[in-house]
């Protein structure tokens, strides 16, 4: 099993696509009126154009489920191109690999990894080998608070945005096991909800005991420059797509801009405004895509002066104009 985020300066690896999402290899123009945000619903329909019935995620109260789904690949979404997923996947690669890009972090991951992507997330394919298999669940937000209304997993009290971890045998059982129990609960027909939140609590528990007992062998090994940089990237996830200055991270890291700088450069052999670059532009790419705002309220949205700065850094960082993106 191989799991590593790659540096910007290196070839971007891209995000793993779990459980339905899947990657589209052509690169057919997306109409300006789609919306910002690809629900799983629209996944579905996508996939129904040319998948047969029994592969298609069973949607159902706020749940879809994906059981053993293979040769989904290229069919869902286009490749390059960001997309914000609203919802909690989780989901697992069973066999095959992918090059991902989850909230700015790049990921090459051979099977067995699960994933968790967290509610309203950017997600972006570069590959995905054609023989992958993905199975898991897609559970909306209201409806996962619901079932952790008192107490919910560590993993899941809103820290941590998403993530991608190698698995062992036992675990991908109990993954497994948990979610062929589902598939057969929704297969009744008249199914119990209360019995289908359980299983979805269990399922969570499972990801979140998976996730804890990687972070606790990562953060033996991690030096404070690394959880430095960590939370660095938290940060520029949460506030990046307005917030443009450098000053602004040092301040909520409680540290100087220089040794922000010196810290992000080692760690990560990036400048962290190239991060921060990256958070705009990925906001920007998307917005432009997926909904039909005019250029200057981008502008604003993104806190730029003038719709004519806007330009002209995108054009800088993305090698064209918005306008010219939008139309590609």
């Amino acid at each position: 099993m191989v799991l590593r985020y790659t540096n910007v300066g290196k070839k971007r690896a891209n995000s793993l696509l779990f459980i339905y999402l899947c990657g589209r290899n052509n690169t057919h123009a997306m109409n300006d009126k789609k919306p910002e945000t690809l629900t799983i619903e629209q996944i579905r329909d996508r996939l129904s154009e040319t998948v047969d019935n029994r592969q298609l995620p069973i949607l159902a109260d706020g749940v879809a489920l994906l059981s053993r789904g293979r040769n989904l690949f290229g069919k869902a979404v286009e490749v390059q191109i960001p997309y914000r997923l609203p919802g909690v996947r989780l989901g697992v690669l069973m066999a095959g690999e992918a090059d991902v890009m989850i909230n700015l972090m790049s990921y090459h991951v051979e099977a067995p990894a699960a994933v968790f992507i967290g509610d309203n997330s950017i997600f972006q394919l570069q590959s995905i080998a054609p023989d992958s298999e993905v199975q898991g669940v897609f559970v909306d937000p209201a409806l996962f608070n619901e079932i952790f209304s008192a107490c919910p997993p560590a993993t899941f009290n809103g820290q941590v945005r998403d993530f991608i971890t190698p698995i062992n045998q036992a675990a991908g059982e109990k993954i497994n096991a948990l979610i062929q129990t589902l598939t057969l609960t929704f297969a009744e027909g008249e199914y119990n909800r209360s019995v289908v939140h359980h299983l979805i609590a269990a399922l969570a528990h499972v990801f979140s005991e998976i996730y804890e007992k990687q972070v606790g062998k990562q953060q033996s090994r991690r030096s404070h420059t690394r959880q430095l940089f960590d939370r660095f990237i938290l940060l520029v996830n949460k506030y990046g797509s307005y917030q443009h200055n450098l000053a602004f991270y040092a301040a909520q890291l409680c540290i100087t801009q220089p040794y922000l700088s010196r810290v992000v450069q080692q760690e990560s052999g990036v400048y962290a405004k190239e991060w921060i670059d990256r958070a705009v532009i990925t906001e920007a790419k998307v917005m432009l895509k997926h909904s039909n705002l005019p250029i200057a309220h981008i502008a604003e949205k993104l806190n730029f002066s003038n719709p004519s700065f806007f330009n002209k850094y995108f054009k800088r960082l993305a090698g064209v104009t918005p306008s010219a993106f939008r139309n590609s």
